[in-house]
């Protein structure tokens, strides 16, 4: 996957959540700084990769997340070590990391499904309106004023499919031989 930088920071910064982002990371980075280890200074990465995932592109989320991985990753090393053994904040980040990497991966999958959906409808064909429809025969006139049989009209102005089969009423109308057979069955 390639990513079009100017193209990406150009929207985002139309958007108004480049700036957003920047401040963000800054004060997060800044707060690791002065906070110790074992403080959830890492949740402000955890909420702007949300927040990128919920009104950003698919590129700007991953940028995003990329960014606040590396910002929670240097915020290991530079915050103070005052109460708890380094092991625990890695692990805290790590864990951060990981819902940060999950909330992307929803996110993606959200809009690949929404894409498809949207796809979907523009495929669709609906038949709107008032089919003018003659009563003996079924036939449908068409604004040519040619008339056409009611399964092909349907099927070349939509996506329907006929299948032809008798219903109860006319096996036993047309057929009773197959109706009182099935009868005598039961």
């Amino acid at each position: 996957m390639t990513i079009n930088w100017q193209a990406t920071i150009t929207t985002t910064w139309r958007n108004g959540r480049l700036l957003v982002y920047v401040i963000g990371f800054a004060v997060a980075f800044v707060l690791d700084a002065k906070t110790p280890l074992a403080i959830a200074d890492w949740l402000l990465e955890v909420i702007l990769v949300w927040v990128a995932a919920t009104w950003g592109t698919r590129e700007e989320m991953t940028v995003v997340a990329a960014v606040g991985t590396v910002t929670m990753l240097a915020g290991l090393w530079s915050s103070p070590n005052m109460f708890m053994p380094l092991w625990i904040g890695a692990l805290n980040r790590l864990v951060a990391m990981a819902v940060i990497w999950i909330i992307v991966s929803v996110s993606r999958s959200r809009l690949t499904a929404e894409a498809a959906r949207l796809s979907a409808s523009a495929e669709i064909k609906v038949l709107k309106g008032l089919l003018p429809i003659c009563a003996a025969c079924k036939r449908i006139r068409s604004q040519t004023n040619q008339w056409h049989n009611l399964e092909s009209f349907i099927t070349d102005h939509s996506e329907a499919i006929f299948t032809h089969t008798y219903c109860p009423a006319c096996v036993e109308k047309y057929f009773p031989e197959l109706s009182e057979a099935a009868e005598g069955t039961s």
